[in-house]
C-alpha cells in the first residue's frame, strides 16, 4: 500500500497523456502524487527533456543507466518499471536481467561499461567523484555533451528513487526479484575524502565541462533564477550546453521549491539545507544557508540547521520533519509507514509530507548535478561547519570503522565580552545592558551605513537588540560577541532595505548597472589632517559614504569600514565574489570622487 492517501485525477491530465504515450501506461509512482498535481507536472517536464533521445545517448541507453542505479539502491519499484520500459523499446528481458546480475558481463562495449561505472560511482560514492573520473570518460571518447547527459540522467535516477522511497507507490507489474547487488550500496553517507568534490573546494575556477554564456537579459530561465536568488548559481551555469534542460529545471524548481502554499519557503529551505548536509555536499549547504539569511534568519540560526538542527530554535514538529528528510536522503529505503505516521502525529498533512519528499528528492538531484559537473561554490560554508557538523549516527559509525575523524567541537574565540555574555545567558539583565552599552555605537553605525536614515536606523536598532536578547542563549562563542551582535544588526538592516518597495535591488548583478567614470582624478595629499581636524575628517568621510547609492554604500561599509572579507560580504549580500568586487570598485571610485575636492593637492595638477 502507498504511504499517502490517493485521489483520482482526470485521465486527460496532460502529464498522464504524455506518460501513456511514452510508457503505454501511467506509472503508479505519479498517481501516488495526485494530491499535488503540480509536482507531477514538474517531474514530467524534467523527465521529458532528460530521458528523451539526446545528442549523445539513446532512450535505451538512458533507461539502462536508470535501471542499474535503481538496482544498486534496491529500488524494486523503478527496477520493475525500467525493465518494462526497456522491453517496450525493444530490449529483450533476458538482456535486462544480465544488466542486473553484472553489467560487466553483459556483452556491453568497453565505453558503455565505463559509462555505467561512472554513473554508479556518482550515485553511490559521490564524495569520491572528481576530475579524474571525467577524464576517464573522455578517454573513451565521450565529449562534453555526453558527460552532461550522463550526469543529468544519473541525477534524475537518484531523484526518482528517493521520491519513490518516500511515497512507496504500488507496483505497476509483478515486482522483479532483485539479485544480490554486485556493487554494494552504502549503509549511510559515503566516507569523506580530501579529493572529493563534495568537500568544500573554494577557489577552483572552472567546471569539468565547457560552458557557454547565457545572459539573464535574453535567457528567460536565468532571469527567473536571478529574480528568486539574486544571482545565477554556478550549478546552473555548468549546464549551459543544454538550455532546454535549464528551462525544464527552472520550471521544476519554481514549482517544487519556490511555492509556499503547502510548506513555507523557510521550511523548504531548511529541508534543502539539512538534506544536503546529510549527504555532505558543501555546495548546496553554503548556497541555501545564504538563502535562509535572505528570508530573515540570522546567520547563526541558518547555519545551525546545517550543523545540527536539533540544537536550533525550530519547533519540535519542524525538527521531526528534518529528521524524516535526513533519513530519506541518506537511507531512502529504510523509510517506513511508521515514519509517515510519526509526521502525521505532529500534525503534518499528507500534502506537506509529499512536499517534504519532493524537496528532499530535489536536493539529491541538485547535489548529484553539482558533484558530477564540478560547479564551483557560490558562497563560503557556514562558520565552523566542517569542524562542528553533527553527522547522522550511521555516518559517524562508518567514519570510526574507517579511522576517520568526526570532530564535534571547535576552539572558542577569545572574547573580552565572554564574562558578561555568560552572565547574560544566565538571565542577568544588567549584564546584557552593559554589553549593549559597549557596542551600541558600532551597531548604530552599521545600521546607518546600510539604511542611511537616522529614524529608521533607530527602529532597526531596537529590532536587532530584541533579536539578540531572544537568541543570546544560542550564542556559542564561535565568533566574538561584538561580531555576532553587528551581524544581527546588518541582517536586520538588509531585510528592511529589501522590504522597501521603492528601493534599488541589493541583489541585482553587475549586468546592466550604470557605468561610472570618475570626474575627479586629482591625487590626495599624504596628510589631509593638515586641512581638517580628525573629527571633521571622520564626519566628512561618513557623510560621503552615506551619500553613495545604497548598493554601493553597503559594500563599501562592510568591506572597507567593518573590514569583513570579500567572501563574507558576498555571502551577506547574496552576490558572487566577482560581482561584489565590481560593485566595491565602483563604490570606492564614487567615494573617492566625492572626497577628492577636500583632499586634493593645491597645485591643480592632475595625478597621472
Amino acid at each position: 500500500m502507498a504511504f499517502l492517501r490517493k485521489v483520482q485525477l482526470d485521465e486527460k491530465f496532460p502529464p498522464f497523456a504524455a506518460y501513456r504515450e511514452s510508457y503505454g501506461f501511467v506509472p503508479n509512482f505519479f498517481r501516488a502524487q495526485a494530491i499535488l498535481p503540480r509536482l507531477i507536472e514538474a517531474q514530467a517536464g524534467l523527465e521529458g527533456v532528460i530521458l528523451k533521445e539526446g545528442k549523445a545517448f539513446s532512450r535505451i541507453q538512458k533507461q539502462k543507466i536508470h535501471l542499474v542505479i535503481a538496482a544498486a539502491l534496491q529500488d524494486t519499484y523503478w527496477v520493475t518499471a525500467r525493465i518494462a520500459t526497456l522491453q517496450s523499446l525493444g530490449l529483450p528481458g533476458i538482456h535486462a536481467g544480465r544488466l542486473l546480475e553484472d553489467f560487466h558481463q553483459a556483452g556491453l562495449s568497453t565505453a558503455e561499461v565505463a559509462l555505467l561505472d561512472f554513473c554508479l560511482k556518482l550515485s553511490l560514492d559521490w564524495q569520491n567523484v572528481g576530475l579524474g573520473d571525467i577524464e576517464k570518460l573522455r578517454s573513451h571518447e565521450f565529449d562534453d555533451f555526453a558527460i552532461l547527459e550522463a550526469v543529468l540522467t544519473c541525477a534524475l535516477a537518484r531523484f526518482f528513487s528517493v521520491f519513490s522511497a518516500g511515497v512507496r507507490p504500488e507496483p505497476d507489474f509483478d515486482p522483479y526479484e532483485l539479485p544480490a547487488p554486485t556493487v554494494a550500496a552504502p549503509a549511510g553517507v559515503p566516507a569523506r575524502s580530501s579529493g572529493a568534490h563534495g568537500s568544500y573546494q573554494h577557489g577552483r575556477q572552472d567546471p569539468y565541462i565547457r560552458t557557454v554564456y547565457l545572459s539573464p537579459k535574453t535567457f528567460a530561465p536565468f532571469a527567473g533564477v536571478f529574480k528568486t536568488h539574486g544571482f545565477i548559481p554556478n550549478v546552473y551555469r555548468a549546464q549551459s550546453l543544454r538550455p532546454d534542460v535549464l528551462e525544464a529545471v527552472s520550471r521544476s524548481v519554481g514549482t517544487i521549491l519556490v511555492t509556499g502554499d503547502v510548506l513555507s519557503r523557510i521550511q523548504k529551505e531548511c529541508i534543502f539545507v539539512a538534506a544536503s548536509a546529510a549527504i555532505q555536499n558543501s555546495y548546496c549547504v553554503a548556497a541555501h544557508c545564504n538563502l535562509l539569511r535572505g528570508f530573515g534568519l540570522s546567520p547563526e540560526e541558518g547555519d545551525q540547521i546545517a550543523i545540527d538542527h536539533h540544537q536550533s530554535d525550530l519547533s519540535d514538529a519542524d525538527k521531526s520533519l528534518l529528521d524524516f528528510s535526513l533519513k530519506l536522503a541518506v537511507r531512502p529505503f529504510e523509510v517506513s509507514r511508521e515514519d509517515i505516521d510519526g509526521l502525521r502525529a505532529y500534525g503534518f498533512t499528507d500534502e506537506q509530507i509529499l512536499e517534504c519528499v519532493a524537496i528532499t528528492a530535489l536536493s539529491n538531484y541538485v547535489n548529484m548535478l553539482q558533484i558530477g559537473l564540478g560547479a564551483e561554490p557560490d558562497f563560503e560554508l557556514p562558520h565552523g561547519y566542517e569542524q562542528k557538523k553533527v553527522y547522522p549516527p550511521e555516518a559517524e559509525d562508518r567514519h570510526k570503522r574507517e579511522g576517520l575523524d568526526v570532530p564535534t567541537s571547535t576552539m572558542e574565540v577569545e572574547d573580552p565580552d565572554a564574562g558578561l555574555v555568560a552572565k547574560a545567558q544566565a538571565g542577568e539583565l544588567g549584564a546584557f545592558e552593559e554589553l549593549i552599552r559597549r557596542h551600541s555605537s558600532s551597531i548604530y553605525r552599521a545600521l546607518m551605513a546600510i539604511l542611511g536614515n537616522p529614524e529608521e536606523s533607530q527602529d532597526a536598532m531596537q529590532d536587532a537588540l530584541l533579536s539578540s536578547f531572544r537568541h543570546i542563549k544560542r550564542f556559542e562563542g564561535r565568533s566574538k560577541f561584538s561580531t555576532w551582535l553587528v551581524s544581527i544588526a546588518r541582517n536586520t538592516a538588509l531585510q528592511r532595505l529589501r522590504d522597501r518597495r521603492d528601493t534599488e535591488s541589493l541583489d541585482e548583478g553587475v549586468e546592466g548597472e550604470e557605468e561610472f567614470r570618475p570626474r575627479q582624478i586629482r591625487a590626495w595629499q599624504d596628510n589631509p589632517e593638515q586641512l581638517h581636524s580628525k573629527a571633521e575628517t571622520k564626519s566628512l568621510v561618513e557623510k560621503s559614504i552615506l551619500g553613495l547609492p545604497s548598493k554601493y554604500r553597503i559594500v563599501v561599509m562592510l568591506r572597507d569600514i567593518e573590514q569583513l572579507s570579500t567572501e563574507e560580504v558576498a555571502r551577506q549580500l547574496g552576490l558572487t565574489v566577482p560581482a561584489l568586487k565590481t560593485r566595491l570598485l565602483r563604490g570606492r571610485l564614487m567615494l573617492r570622487e566625492s572626497l577628492a575636492p577636500h583632499f586634493a593637492v593645491s597645485t591643480g595638477k592632475a595625478a597621472t
